[in-house]
């Protein structure tokens, strides 16, 4: 009985020296998965930091397009006011040139008024002239 047990010792002896074996391949298996776990951690990591960085990017930029969008509506209400005044300035320089043309028939016609008076005044001149000279003979004769 002796040697039945010590062959079935012997054999659980080499039985546990494989589990033996077979355990420390798991631990080893283990230890690389620990440090393939660890990488794609790292992994993640990174990928993480750069996703918040790109939304802090995206945040900043939809910042920037609002301030743009607010800017350009600033922009379209000058405009706005400005083709307002461009229309009010239009219609003043419309009204000016009907001035204008009345101005100008204004002008046409006094001229045409000062040249007659000129003539008018050229006439009576020259009919005065000639009615003191007429006077100066009436006085000739009636001092003679």
């Amino acid at each position: 009985m002796d040697d039945e047990l010590r062959a079935l010792l012997n054999a659980v002896l080499e039985r546990l020296d494989v589990q033996g074996a077979y355990i420390e391949q798991m631990r080893i298996d283990i230890v690389k998965l620990q440090g393939s776990v660890k990488q794609l951690e790292d992994k993640v990591d990174r990928l993480q930091r750069d996703v918040d960085a790109m939304k802090k990017d995206m945040d900043a930029m939809k910042k920037d397009m609002d301030a743009m969008k607010k800017d350009m509506d600033a922009m379209k209400k000058d405009m706005d006011a400005m083709k307002k005044d461009m229309d009010a300035m239009k219609k003043d320089m419309d009204a000016m040139k009907k001035d204008m043309v009345g101005v100008k028939k204004d002008v046409a016609a006094l001229k045409e008024g000062q040249v007659r008076q000129e003539k008018i005044m050229e006439r009576l001149a020259i009919r005065s002239i000639e009615q003191e000279a007429e006077i100066d003979e009436l006085r000739k004769e009636i001092s003679a």
